[in-house]
């Protein structure tokens, strides 16, 4: 079956297909660095391929409506979500579908450290990214106490016993 439209320009551009037969069902990984990719590019993806082992997207257009596909997709191990100021805290139902996880990296989106006990089915998560605050008026991430910090993180080894946490890129 011929693709047509921005379906077609998105699976020629991504892998040179034209014909939706030679869309594979499984993929390794998807990525996507300081792209115009949004939403829809991730409908596309989602709706032809159900199992995506990793998938790396720093600085595109993802919204939480995107993430609502990413929940979809099975066997997903590491999820990297960097610098996505439209993925807020709906998004998190929908990763917490993502049951095989074991990375996800969320800084600099509008989930926060203080949000992460709503992703209590990531049981096998190891490593995670996450920033402490949110941008203030000015567009800078206001610092936050050590011991603020610390405290959240001792709250989150409950539900997340296996997990190394990296809050602003510091490891705890």
């Amino acid at each position: 079956m011929k693709l047509k439209g921005a379906e077609k320009q998105f699976w020629w551009s991504f892998r040179n297909i034209n014909n939706s037969k030679d869309i594979p069902e499984e993929l390794s990984g998807y990525t996507s660095i300081e792209s115009e990719n949004d939403d829809l590019h991730m409908t596309f993806l989602v709706q032809r391929i159900k199992v995506i082992h990793s998938i790396y997207l720093k600085e595109t257009s993802l919204t939480d409506e995107g993430v609502q596909w990413i929940g979809q997709i099975q066997q997903l191990q590491s999820l990297t979500l960097m610098k996505h100021p439209n993925i807020t805290t709906k998004s998190l139902p929908h990763l917490n579908k993502l049951v095989d996880l074991e990375y996800l990296d969320l800084w600099r989106t509008n989930i926060l450290l203080e949000d992460l006990h709503q992703l209590d089915q990531l049981k096998k998560l190891k490593e995670l990214y996450i920033s402490p605050t949110a941008r203030d008026q000015n567009n800078n991430y206001p610092n936050v106490e050590n011991d603020q910090i610390l405290e959240k993180i001792i709250a989150l080894q409950e539900i997340f016993p296996h997990c190394v946490f990296y809050v602003d890129c510091i490891k705890y």
